[in-house]
């Protein structure tokens, strides 16, 4: 499914953690890798207490030290430092998708606590804004000496019914078939007090409307996941389905923490939106508190 994966690294132990689910994948997809350094303008000397890579030279060799520590010897791993300095991150890694021709890009959060992992998952989320392709975002490894291993299953797929998050229900679906793993699908339907800002007023003014509203949506939601583990199901893959009321964050962390979920695939815009449950602001909230990988799949642009 993934051919060509895409690992930016900046030098640090920290953006190290993503090499092991992209070895994972190399492995088991017989993926192509790229691994790439940016060269930063007025770069730091440093960069999470550690020594920063300034030079395309130093660049090169680190990369090459990475692909031997990491990565089968079967697996081609390509090396690549952009030398001409750049001032944005996540622009720069978004511009090399024409040039490298990858279909994933892995990386970590970076982040050490969840203030942190919002503010590192934003990088991700403005590639995922910038671009078309999705992006695997691993929690930073603490315990270096013994790192979690990756995993695809079970997978947890929030779903909202929509023909725009169906991108997202395809890559998961997809991905468990090739992988052979256990899909969970979730379709959260928020209460009178979850619903976003613009139905505020709504329901104030006709609690009861907007509460029937609601349980509307949940029947609905009931056939759409019935329909969906029927053609899941006869395709080979073990799947179950589960709604749930509240806020869209806090209840998908809640089912992933619930479901075991060992990799959670979510569709975003990339942006915070106050006027659709399922705008990037629910994915950086979502990454700001799970403790799993999460792959951002990007949805229609139609609306930026």
């Amino acid at each position: 499914m993934f051919k060509h994966i895409l690992v930016p690294l900046d030098g640090s132990k920290l953006a190290e953690s993503s090499l092991i689910a992209a070895a994972y994948l190399a492995n088991s997809e017989k993926s192509e890798v790229t691994l790439l350094h940016l060269v930063e303008e007025h770069a730091p000397s440093a960069i999470h207490g550690e020594r920063h890579l300034r030079s395309a030279e130093e660049a090169d060799a680190y990369l090459r030290s990475i692909a031997e520590r990491f990565f089968d010897s079967r697996v081609k791993v390509n090396y690549h430092v952009h030398d001409a300095q750049i001032t944005g991150v996540a622009q720069g890694i978004a511009d090399h998708h024409r040039e490298l021709d990858h279909d994933l890009i892995v990386m970590c959060t970076h982040g050490r606590s969840g203030a942190n992992t919002l503010v590192f998952g934003s990088i991700a989320q403005k590639i995922v804004s910038l671009g078309t392709l999705p992006v695997l975002i691993v929690q930073p490894e603490h315990d270096t000496a013994h790192p979690r291993r990756f995993a695809t299953s079970p997978m947890l797929a929030p779903v909202d019914g929509t023909p725009e998050h169906e991108v997202s229900l395809r890559l998961a679906t997809e991905f468990a078939l090739e992988t052979k793993s256990q899909l969970h699908l979730l379709m959260v339907i928020p209460t009178l007090k979850t619903l976003p800002g613009r139905w505020e007023d709504a329901t104030k003014i006709l609690p009861t409307s907007a509460d029937r509203m609601l349980e509307m949506a949940a029947e609905e939601a009931a056939e759409y996941l019935d329909r969906q583990c029927a053609e899941l199901t006869g395709r080979g893959i073990s799947v179950a389905a589960g709604i749930e009321r509240g806020d869209p964050a806090k209840v998908i962390c809640e089912a992933a923490e619930k479901s075991g979920a060992r990799l959670l695939v979510i569709g975003t815009h990339g942006k915070s939106g106050l006027g659709a449950i399922w705008e990037g602001s629910v994915a950086s909230r979502v990454l700001s508190r799970i403790n799993v990988p999460v792959i951002l799949v990007p949805l229609s642009n139609r609306d930026r």
